[in-house]
């Protein structure tokens, strides 16, 4: 399974948990391999992402009219890692619901 639908499942139960629902998807990968996601609440987004270039997963919030990304970013790995990274993905999106 590609990363970012990885990352995606465990972000989609924390956020639907919220009542997010996915807004906008962009189900095309483009060249590069990179994709995203826009989940809405009432006035509250989150932008999942994959950046197939850089080969990183990474989400950003919505906030004061601008989208700020938040500091963790998981890195493309088959090992642990990238599983922890998801976790530090989800705790600063908890942060921000």
């Amino acid at each position: 399974m590609h990363e970012y639908y990885q990352i995606k499942d465990a972000v989609s139960s924390l956020l639907n948990a919220d009542n997010y629902k996915e807004k906008t998807e962009n189900t095309e990968v483009d060249y590069c391999g990179s994709i995203q996601t826009i989940f809405v609440s009432g006035e509250k987004r989150v932008l999942l992402g994959w950046d197939g270039e850089e080969g990183f997963g990474y989400a950003e919030v919505w906030e004061n009219g601008d989208w700020r990304m938040l500091p963790t970013k998981v890195l493309e790995d088959s090992s642990a890692n990238f599983k922890v990274a998801i976790e530090k993905l989800c705790s600063n999106i908890r942060g921000y619901l």
